[in-house]
């Protein structure tokens, strides 16, 4: 008798503790679905692929992005990844359905493959994106 009753009181405190998890799971998946403003955005491309170029080469790229959520998007910051490539963009929110440029300037000073990356840090629910710029420098 005394076996059936442990037993029944472990399946219950078992059947409790997944219960209870259970809501834990639900209640923190439902945080994280939500995590930004309402803005979103969306590039036409993350990969700028320079082909070929010099040493002393200037080359110049607009990358095109769009707002495809439903509140003002906002560009905190363009970070680039070495001092060769020098970025601009527009301070001014980009309304939801309009697009906005980030103009980035990579200037050739070594031989050798390129791979550098910009940083778009926003208020985007997506709020860090990594474009990358590549080619090859002979």
């Amino acid at each position: 008798m005394k076996r059936i009753l442990v037993l029944v009181c472990l399946i219950s405190l078992f059947g409790f503790g997944l219960q209870a998890q259970s809501k834990d799971s639900k209640t923190s998946s439902a945080k994280s679905t939500y995590t930004g403003t309402g803005a979103e955005i969306e590039f036409e491309k993350n990969v700028v692929d320079f082909g070929t170029l010099k040493v002393g080469d200037v080359k110049v790229v607009n990358v095109t992005f769009k707002n495809i959520g439903k509140k003002p998007l906002i560009l905190d910051d363009v970070i680039s990844s070495c001092d060769c490539t020098t970025v601009e963009w527009d301070k001014a929110p980009v309304m939801p359905g309009k697009t906005g440029t980030i103009k980035a300037t990579y200037t050739a000073k070594n031989t050798g493959l390129i791979s550098k990356r910009i940083t778009v840090l926003s208020n985007a629910n997506t709020d860090r994106v990594i474009l990358q710029l590549k080619g090859e420098v002979k």
